[in-house]
């Protein structure tokens, strides 16, 4: 299963490497912070679990959110087929940032609302020191289950992280959260984690927080049968010590 989830990683890397923004900057392997040890104490606060474990990478998720309407009924709650993002080291920077209480919430609205814009996008990542790229984020159908994945591709690391996760607890965004681009509220904050160790590279553990956009409507009137919102979010990973 393992190497079946990983060939997948390779093939779906290359394919979410090449979305056309931000920018579509180059992907090269580098070696990020080894210590974020003081960046956990800053982990966002809600009612999910605390984190256990050692914090080894915080990462900004810029991408969509995907769903579908296939049932020809309006009145139908629209499904889902996940989610594709590309994902930004933001903990390198952040972990020896003195301002960084202050800018962990205000990195994924920025990041939405230049969504649009791919040129300010990749000028903004820059600007901050957060345009290397970790890896990717994407869904897998793993045993008739849509698995969400993390496969930190570009660490130079081997083996390379890649988290292989299932939902366990969410909590709504607070109500500051940044709506999207459809005026709707921010997706949810997830704890996720790795139930069949199927992971590898150390981490097991993801936590969605600081989420901008990415939401659906209620129903699927007035939708097509599949269509993308624009998200942002970060993405703590956490491993064994």
């Amino acid at each position: 299963m393992l190497f079946s989830t990983l060939s997948t990683a390779l093939a779906l890397a290359g394919t979410v490497a090449a979305l056309p923004w931000p920018g579509q900057p180059p992907v090269t392997t580098y070696a990020p912070a080894k210590d974020l040890g003081k960046l956990s104490k800053l982990f966002p606060q809600s009612a999910l679990p605390a984190p256990q474990g050692q914090l080894k990478y915080v990462v900004l998720g810029i991408g969509t959110q995907n769903y579908t309407c296939t049932s020809g009924d309006e009145n139908a709650v629209p499904g889902t087929t996940g989610a594709v993002a590309t994902l930004y080291d933001i903990g390198s920077k952040l972990n020896n940032d003195p301002l960084a209480k202050w800018k962990i919430g205000s990195i994924s609205p920025l990041a939405l609302s230049l969504s649009n814009q791919v040129w300010m996008l990749d000028m903004s990542l820059k600007s901050q020191g957060y345009q290397n790229i970790a890896g990717h984020h994407f869904f897998n159908m793993i045993t008739e289950v849509n698995t969400p994945i993390f496969s930190l591709d570009t660490l130079n690391l081997q083996p390379r992280p890649l988290a292989q996760v299932a939902k366990l607890n969410e909590t709504d965004a607070p109500k500051s959260a940044c709506p999207g681009n459809n005026g709707l509220a921010a997706i949810k904050w997830l704890y996720l984690k790795d139930t069949k160790g199927a992971s590898q590279g150390g981490v097991d553990t993801v936590y969605r927080v600081e989420t901008a956009g990415g939401n659906k409507p209620a129903t699927c009137k007035g939708m097509k049968k599949s269509w993308e919102v624009k998200y942002a979010a970060q993405y703590w990973i956490y491993g064994s010590n």
